[in-house]
């Protein structure tokens, strides 16, 4: 009997789980939170990691875009965004989990280049060497 009420209640985490919409933190298993990865961005989850915090380093050229990345969980990250050969580097990012447009710029820049103080980025990073990066992401909590 045990078994069986244990087996439902994981069956029924994971199905709310899965119904989350892209980009949430789940909480309602009860566990610690994960986030879903933003819709489109293929990864197989096991190859799959996000650094969700303040960023700390911004530095944003013509083929790739470096951040610093302070976590939430208290580590630190460097993650580098290839976009090389991209006619835009806007399709490597996103703002809020949806597609990120040129108005963003002023959303996370102070000026051209230049972050804005305590801006919030989950970068998504796949084996791969796939990488999205989700701008003013709210702190949880």
């Amino acid at each position: 009997m045990r078994s069986t009420r244990l087996a439902i209640a994981l069956t029924a985490a994971t199905l709310a789980f899965a119904a989350a919409p892209a980009g949430v933190q789940d909480r309602r298993a009860g566990g610690p939170s994960r986030q879903r990865p933003p819709q489109g961005f293929a990864c197989v989850p096991d190859d799959l990691t996000a650094y969700t915090g303040v960023v700390v380093r911004y530095q944003r050229e013509r083929a790739r875009t470096t951040l610093r990345i302070r976590t939430d969980w208290e580590t630190t990250e460097d993650v580098t965004v290839t976009h090389t050969g991209a006619v835009d580097a806007a399709a490597f990012f996103r703002y809020a989990g949806r597609p990120f447009v040129a108005k963003d710029w002023e959303r996370i820049e102070k000026s051209t280049g230049v972050l804005r103080p305590s801006t919030r980025a989950t970068a998504w990073v796949c084996k791969d060497g796939k990488i999205l990066v989700d701008w003013g992401v709210p702190k949880e909590g």
